[in-house]
């Protein structure tokens, strides 16, 4: 254990650091991969992945649990962030204990490889069906067109709310997401907080008089304890279960089909190959790391990688950082489709892994797969595509125009 702390002083919400956060999180773990921020009353920056997986294995020691007030003395402040930035609690990513585990019981069967399978020829038919509206035309955006309404109809689907609101939520959870905490598109997307909490609570209410088969009605009539959640409880697990099916698999997508037009090779392969979807997928996983920060608290004297980390302390993993360290990843900066093993820690690890992760293979393997089969040679307009900017716990893209050889469309009836 090294006797004297290692510090640094850097502003993670800066733009200019965000735009060179690969050699920043390059730098700092050559230098140590658990380090002192001075800055926002101080936390742990870890970017080494030992050290990340090791926090999210133990979760009883670095615990996601948000709590506005503080707990024996604790104050714990969620997985969202340093600021926080008055964003709510989010659900199951930030429950604990028992009341985690049940959560996790109840989602899991909406979640799991049999469900995703049976729902299979649902994405398959939603994915044709939304190029389908575009193709004749020989251009579109694929975010707003495509990389986002097929995950997006799923989950208002699994989740039992109509499909056709999709964009509704989708309008707001982009917005927070994509743009920094002091622009306009940010404010004015929170300023839909109480409309939307109130939206919630009316779906709520209307599940508990009349339960269905859908996943809001399972959580509505679930026990912990022997109690039944409240709406104070159900909102924020609901915000996480839309938010997450709306922007990290879309984010994925959209960067991998970015790359994959700026790598033609590359893209022959898989035009030629489509079983090797599946392997590009998981180095897009590691290379694009969506989900770049979470954070946690410390609930224990303990020690990480020689550091000293102390009860109270707050402490910020770099999925990012773990995934490109060249410990584990060779050539960690190049994106190799053939890596073997790639053991990345996009989905995370431990109690708190990613819920959704199969479903998230999945949409990719259909929409990467139908963008080839149906328009291999597609051109993205660079200069017009716009990238998250802002945010140091997620990244994606928010537009990108592209333009490809008119086709016909397939005829699928409308899935939704």
């Amino acid at each position: 254990m090294s006797e004297n702390r290692a510090e640094v002083d850097f502003d993670h919400h800066s733009l200019s650091w965000l735009a060179e956060r690969h050699v920043h999180n390059h730098e700092l773990r050559q230098r140590c991969p658990v380090i002192w921020n001075k800055r926002y009353g101080g936390f742990w920056f870890v970017s080494g992945y030992d050290e990340v997986a090791a926090i999210a294995r133990h979760s009883d020691t670095f615990s996601p649990l948000y709590q506005e007030n503080p707990v024996d003395g604790l104050q714990f402040l969620g997985i969202m962030g340093i600021p926080r930035g008055g964003m709510p609690p989010v659900g199951i990513a930030e429950s604990v204990g028992n009341r985690h585990a049940a959560l996790r019981r109840v989602v899991n069967p909406f979640m799991l490889p049999p469900a995703v399978a049976k729902d299979r020829p649902f994405l398959d038919q939603a994915a044709t069906w939304f190029l389908d509206q575009r193709i004749a035309d020989g251009a579109m955006d694929m975010v707003s067109d495509f990389t986002n309404p097929v995950p997006a109809i799923w989950t208002m689907r699994i989740l039992g709310l109509p499909a056709e609101s999709w964009l509704h939520y989708a309008e707001y959870f982009h917005a927070t997401a994509a743009y920094p905490q002091d622009s306009n598109e940010y404010q004015q997307a929170v300023a839909r907080n109480p409309e939307l909490i109130a939206e919630a609570i009316q779906l709520l209410d209307e599940r508990r008089k009349s339960p269905g088969d859908d996943l809001l009605s399972e959580l509505v009539t679930m026990e912990v304890d022997g109690e039944t959640l409240g709406n104070e409880e159900l909102v924020p697990i609901l915000w996480n279960l839309i938010g997450g099916g709306l922007d990290t698999t879309t984010s994925l997508t959209s960067l991998a089909l970015v790359h994959l037009e700026e790598h033609p090779d590359l893209r022959e392969r898989l035009v030629e190959d489509p079983e090797l979807i599946l392997p590009a997928c998981e180095e897009y996983l590691r290379s694009t790391s969506v989900n770049e920060t979470l954070t946690r608290t410390c609930t224990e004297d303990t020690v990480l990688g020689g550091q000293q980390i102390k009860r109270g302390d707050f402490v910020m993993m770099s999925w990012l950082g773990a995934n490109f360290d060249p410990k584990v990843f060779d050539e960690p900066d190049v994106v190799d489709i053939d890596r073997s093993p790639n053991p990345h820690l996009a989905f995370g690890v431990g109690t708190h892994r990613c819920i959704g992760l199969h479903v998230a293979r999945t949409l990719f393997h259909v929409m990467v797969r139908e963008v080839l089969t149906r328009i291999p040679d597609y051109k993205v307009e660079h200069q017009a595509t716009q990238f998250y900017r802002g945010n140091p716990e997620l990244y994606g893209v928010v537009t990108m125009p592209v333009t490809f050889t008119p086709g016909d469309p397939v005829g699928v009836k409308r899935p939704f």
